[in-house]
């Protein structure tokens, strides 16, 4: 019954509008339950558009209200139980200790509540033994307090003293013994004094963080505000979105109607006209058989007289000619609509590509709630951001091994590549006219961990030829940076390059022998920096539409390495 009486006093069974116990309580699509009566009075202040009190979703249609029948059955056997509960044992005796409370020291029966403690005399006292402290002047001097069951916190474990004392060099507290013994000439002070001295340290401490309390309680109300004027505007913007939308595809809609009902009046036309031809020779037919009829029927006469006389003299048939001539084809013109808007079709394809990403860039340089980091600039700002990245074993190219860890990709060396100096000797083109990756590597691996929002790693290599790329799962890592969705900076022993998009381009500055990279997603910002010195070696700056992951590539030379920096 009382687990029964604590689930009713749950805030699930309360409203969140009227802070009461649910009445006729209702369950909208986002799983929070209201008063059917407060939920309609919330949503009746002619509104736009529907939200949840609570998680703030929104609904662009009112959804229906339908009562929540098993948990208005729950709050009635709850509240049936609550107030079948049979009526507990007379109170006991309030000045006796119950559970959880000091007790007496001095009671022998019954153990009456402890009113105080005496440090001094390491006892708890009720109402009635406490009074020789009060009366007795020997007793007057000893500090009582609170009641407490925490007397032995006091108590000197190698004396069996009181600690009065505390030592500041050793941050305990001590008895008198011990003050002059292994604490001789040490800062010491009462522990009263001291507490006293701390308290007001807390004190102010507490008051600088009720003022902390209270800004933070503003800067909540104003992202409160931002919340609901963000929900505001996108819910402003999705409805002038459908509009527009609408109004684009109006015309469409109206074209499509207007052709097909050309088309109907079309088939009527074409349809109506070998309609009455069909008739016309039916009726032909049918007057013929029927003539065919007449002459079976005076054929089988047996009067000569009857059959001479009946039988027609002037008998003319005219010549058949066929069907008149017509169009092989009269609704070839369907034809030539269903291409026109074929091309129609396809130039309002290229036009939405055209017009699509601009769109699209519009919606990501949004930035509802600018960034309050500044960019970092030295390496303990960088190293904020450090993220611990591994590779996939899945994406590793079969000439190359991973550590234990999968921090370290290790070549095995690729025997099929020939070195002269300090790069490989491209093969032949093959068919398609293409070179192979492995013509001066021997493969890739991918990041485990995809990227977004704030990222920095580093990378360091015992290779001639390394290529660090960042870009999207679906990119084409056999070659970094042959696309428009991987970015490579690639270190070899003659110069130091960029690549993207197929377009590689030489960078000035130091030879690295580490590399740091510095993703910022949500400002599109990537940058490659020589480590040791945290020199800018490239800088791109984009929109980042899908997660990143970063890719190493290594040269076929047996033993090169490449790994992820961490700790850095």
């Amino acid at each position: 019954m009382a687990r029964l009486k604590s689930l009713a006093e749950r805030e699930v069974y309360s409203c969140s509008i009227c802070l009461e116990q649910l009445r006729e309580p209702v369950t909208i699509p986002c799983g929070h339950s209201y008063c059917l009566g407060c939920i309609r009075d919330y949503w009746s202040n002619d509104k736009r558009f529907f939200s949840c009190p609570q998680c703030r979703k929104i609904f662009t249609l009112r959804p229906a209200l339908e009562k929540n029948t098993v948990l208005a059955e729950l709050i009635e056997n709850t509240e049936a139980a609550a107030n079948s509960e049979p009526d507990p044992d007379p109170d006991p005796d309030p000045c006796s200790a119950g559970p959880g409370e000091v007790g007496c020291d001095i009671c022998t029966t019954v153990k009456m509540k402890a009113i105080k403690t005496c440090l001094v005399c390491l006892v708890s006292f009720c109402e009635v033994h406490v009074l020789s402290h009060y009366q007795v002047a020997g007793l007057r001097r000893h500090k009582l307090v609170e009641p407490t069951t925490e007397l032995q916190d006091n108590i000197c474990p190698r004396h069996d003293e009181v600690m009065r004392i505390y030592c500041r060099r050793d941050r305990v507290g001590i008895c008198n013994l011990c003050a002059v013994d292994e604490h001789r000439g040490h800062e010491t002070i009462t522990a009263e004094a001291e507490r006293l001295e701390r308290q007001k340290d807390l004190i102010g401490h507490q008051r600088v963080m009720q003022a902390r309390i209270q800004k933070v309680e503003e800067d909540v109300v104003v992202l409160q505000e931002e919340i609901d004027s963000i929900n505001q505007s996108a819910n402003v913007a999705l409805r002038d979105i459908d509009e527009l939308f609408a109004e684009m595809i109006r015309p469409l809609e109206s074209q499509r109607a207007d052709i097909k009902e050309k088309i109907r009046t079309k088939e009527k036309v074409a349809v109506s006209r070998l309609l009455d031809l069909q008739r016309n020779l039916e009726q032909e037919i049918s007057v013929m058989r029927s003539s065919i009829d007449d002459l079976e029927a005076l054929f089988q006469t047996h009067s000569d007289i009857f059959f001479l006389k009946e039988c027609p003299r002037d008998f003319f048939l005219k010549k058949y000619t066929g069907l008149p001539s017509r169009d092989p084809d009269p609704m070839q013109y369907l034809k030539n609509v269903t291409v026109a808007l074929a091309k129609m079709r396809d130039k309002l394809k290229v036009f939405v590509k055209d017009q699509a990403p601009p769109v699209s860039r519009a919606v990501a340089e949004v930035d509802v709630l600018p960034s309050q980091q500044a960019e970092p600039k030295s390496r303990s700002d960088f190293l904020q951001f450090s993220c611990e990245l591994s590779f996939d074993p899945k994406t590793k190219s079969k000439f190359l091994a991973l550590s234990e860890d999968d921090r370290k990709v290790m070549s095995e060396g690729n025997k099929k590549v020939k070195f002269v100096g300090s790069r490989a000797v491209r093969p032949k083109k093959n068919r398609a006219g293409k070179q192979s990756p492995l013509d001066w590597a021997v493969g890739q691996c991918l990041s485990k961990e995809s990227l977004t929002g704030r990222q920095y790693w580093e990378v360091s290599w015992t290779t001639r030829y390394i290529s660090i790329a960042v870009g999207y799962k679906d990119s084409s890592w056999n070659d970094q940076g042959a696309d428009d969705k991987s970015w490579a900076l690639i270190v070899c022993p003659t110069a130091v390059e960029f690549k993207h998009n197929d377009v590689i381009t030489l960078l000035p500055g130091p030879h690295p022998s580490r590399v740091g990279v510095y993703l910022d997603y949500r400002a599109g910002t990537l940058r490659f920096y020589c480590s040791d010195t945290l020199t800018l070696l490239h800088k791109v700056q984009t929109i980042f539409t899908q997660p990143l992951f970063t890719g190493i590539m290594l040269d076929a030379q047996s033993g090169a390495t490449a790994e992820f920096c961490y700790p850095l």
